[in-house]
């Protein structure tokens, strides 16, 4: 019998230098990234080559308890600093190289943990790097301040601060950011000059993101012909904002105060998000949507001492409001609506409602008034034809009250009722009488975690749907459809 042969030959160590390191950057822990440095004298130079340095200390901690290595927390921060000095030295040895990402996530405490991210900066910034993200945070000690050197780097794209101060250098030397694209700068103490200093020097720049940062009272940019994208996140004491950006697409504002807001020539915004005071009167708002012609996804968070709103804008497809505020009390003129959100409280909601359709989704509040002012609100607008709504928690009513006012009901399209858990089949009975007394849909889909209840419970739900869209049909409904989605397989 003929011996079996196997092939022990290296083939990824011949595969070129850039394919290995692209292999090398989907390894997440640190300590698999040494364990391959050891395979070869090959794998070994690879890796001190890896043009991509994450050095993050709670990934490097975690790796480190995987490893059921036995430690304190002191010195897993000395083995975390000392790797990092290291992988950083030999980098830099390495002949016509330069860095494309250095990630550094930490806190410090010593003065020699200072000295080696001050050193490790200096050395990666003088051999160039192309994305930057620098967070050090010492809640107990000096601010790191980052490197001068830094406003030289011509080959970064992105650069992300946070926690740090900028190069004392800033408004003095000649900052030469021609490649940046994207700048992030996260409890960063600034005012308008650095901004301006910051952005004057970016041609390139896309995308421009500002949150928690000090100092700043105005905050202002003009021209950045290539700006696409602007976030401004709670910064505190701002007074001022005016973006003149002329091919702005997408921006969004979280504001404590209500600070002047001037968009007027971001004639090109497509997404607007606005999430603070409003604006002084409902004629003031609806000439700031004005101004902004092909504006069509609007998101609001209102505080909630505000109970009215009225806006008006022909150019909206898509409007989501976070409000206390009543239906019956908001007033939207958007002719060419294709989906409206009301949420008395903040959540990420998906829709796969048709965009051909004007649509509507919403939070119903725990009470039997909810629903009848649902019913008002759509027949004051008289344009939605899908519904979807999200069954709280703890959604108790009363399915008698709604039933003592006899109006007609609001044809719709469409219903979806979502609904996470049913848990209690009478919650969902007293939900779907609610529904069905302000509307009457053509069709309707119930989502929901079906395995969390029995085979029983399921048929009840089904044969209690089925009665009640009987029940439409007898009233002139006619080819009502109902269908079941499940969030999970069932039982």
């Amino acid at each position: 019998m003929a011996k079996k042969v196997i092939d022990t030959t290296d083939r990824i160590s011949e595969l070129p230098d850039y394919l290995v390191h692209h292999v090398l950057s989907f390894l997440e822990s640190p300590i698999d990234l040494v364990r391959t440095s050891v395979l070869s004298k090959k794998w070994f130079e690879l890796t001190a080559s890896f043009p991509i340095m994450n050095f993050t200390q709670y990934v490097f901690e975690r790796a480190i308890h995987a490893s059921r290595t036995s430690y304190n927390t002191r010195n897993v921060t000395a083995t975390f600093y000392k790797y990092m000095a290291y992988t950083v030295s030999r980098f830099c040895e390495q002949e016509d190289v330069s860095a494309h990402t250095f990630k550094l996530m930490t806190g410090y405490s010593e003065p020699t943990e200072v000295d080696i991210i001050e050193k490790c900066l200096e050395s990666v910034l003088n051999k160039g790097v192309k994305v930057l993200d620098i967070n050090c945070f010492n809640p107990l000690g000096p601010v790191c301040c980052l490197p001068n050197i830094l406003l030289s780097v011509t080959s970064l794209t992105s650069l992300t601060v946070s926690n740090c101060k900028l190069p004392s250098s800033l408004m003095v030397d000649v900052v030469k950011f021609k490649s940046l694209k994207l700048l992030e700068l996260r409890r960063v103490t600034i005012d308008e000059g650095v901004i301006k200093c910051l952005t004057a020097s970016c041609p390139l720049i896309k995308t421009l993101k500002l949150s928690h940062c000090l100092g700043l009272k105005r905050f202002s940019v003009s021209g950045l012909q290539s700006l696409e994208y602007v976030r401004f996140y709670y910064n505190h004491g701002v007074e001022r904002i005016d973006i003149d950006v002329p091919n702005l697409h997408v921006c969004a504002i979280f504001v404590q105060g209500p600070p002047c807001i001037n968009l007027g020539s971001c004639r090109k915004l497509r997404r607007l998000t606005y999430h603070g005071y409003p604006f002084p009167t409902s004629k003031s708002f609806t000439d700031f949507l004005s101004s902004l012609p092909v504006l069509r996804m609007l998101t609001l968070s209102i505080p909630d001492q505000y109970n009215t709103l009225k806006l008006s804008s022909l150019s909206l497809r898509y409007l989501e409001i976070h409000t206390e505020c009543d239906l019956e009390m908001i007033d939207i003129n958007t002719p060419n609506l294709r989906l409206f959100r009301y949420i008395d409280k903040f959540a990420d909601l998906e829709s796969d409602f048709p965009e051909s359709k004007a649509s509507m989704e919403c939070y119903p509040m725990n009470n039997t008034l909810w629903f009848q002012k649902l019913k008002r609100f759509l027949d004051k607008t008289n344009r939605f034809k899908f519904l979807k709504l999200h069954l709280p928690k703890d959604f108790s009513i009363d399915v008698d009250q709604p039933r003592v006012i006899q109006s007609p009901t609001y044809d719709l399209d469409h219903v979806e009722l979502n609904i996470r858990l049913l848990d209690k089949l009478s919650v969902y009975e007293a939900f779907v009488d609610a529904i069905l007394w302000c509307c009457h849909p053509q069709s309707l889909t119930l989502t929901s975690d079906f395995s969390a209840i029995s085979f029983e419970e399921r048929t009840r739900v089904v044969e209690f749907t089925y009665k009640k869209l009987l029940q439409q049909e007898a009233q002139g409904k006619t080819n009502i459809q109902f269908s079941l989605t499940s969030l999970t397989n069932p039982k």
